[in-house]
């Protein structure tokens, strides 16, 4: 159906770094989830939105890593670039889990309705704690270092949550 192809996109945007480099690259994560918003889109106008909107995220990613590998170090630059991301991001994510709602809501499969509704709340509360963490960062030093690490575990498993939402999906939308 297409939520396979989201599943292995979300697998992507969990940042893993080795020496710098990120290993799983955003800009894959966000050219799967075209792809399969793509298979999504004439299931609901979510779908569609979302489809537009990981075009720009693959855009910027390649911006993104552009700027890595040139070894830009501006805070300014990061900040703007990775406020846009999380911004888009939340759409995007928002967009997927009502989208999925819809799919649901419209089965009268109200528990997995309510699910997607859930993970969306669960995920916008880890992004906007992370926003906040990068703001405070300068401010909150060695306190920062422990949030940082908590919020990355937290990403982490919300990241494995939408995945197993996905995973969930593309079978009970199959029956």
């Amino acid at each position: 159906m297409g939520f396979i192809h989201l599943l292995w996109g979300f697998l992507f945007l969990i940042d893993i770094r080795i020496n710098g480099i990120d290993v799983l690259p955003d800009v894959i994560g966000y050219v799967l989830f075209f792809l399969g918003f793509a298979k999504l889109e004439n299931k609901s106008r979510h779908f569609r939105l979302a489809k537009n909107m990981s075009v720009v995220m693959i855009a910027i990613s390649v911006m993104s890593l552009l700027i890595s590998w040139a070894s830009v170090h501006s805070w300014l630059l990061y900040f703007v670039v990775n406020l846009v991301v999380f911004v888009l991001k939340v759409y995007i994510i928002f967009h997927l889990c009502y989208g999925i709602s819809d799919m649901a809501g419209r089965r009268g499969l109200h528990e997995f309705q309510n699910k997607a509704v859930q993970r969306w709340r669960w995920f916008i509360a880890v992004i906007a704690a992370s926003f906040i963490l990068i703001l405070l960062a300068p401010l909150l030093s060695m306190l920062a270092i422990l949030f940082a690490f908590l919020l990355m575990i937290a990403s982490v498993v919300i990241y494995v949550m939408m995945m197993m939402l996905m995973w969930e999906a593309e079978h009970v939308f199959q029956r």
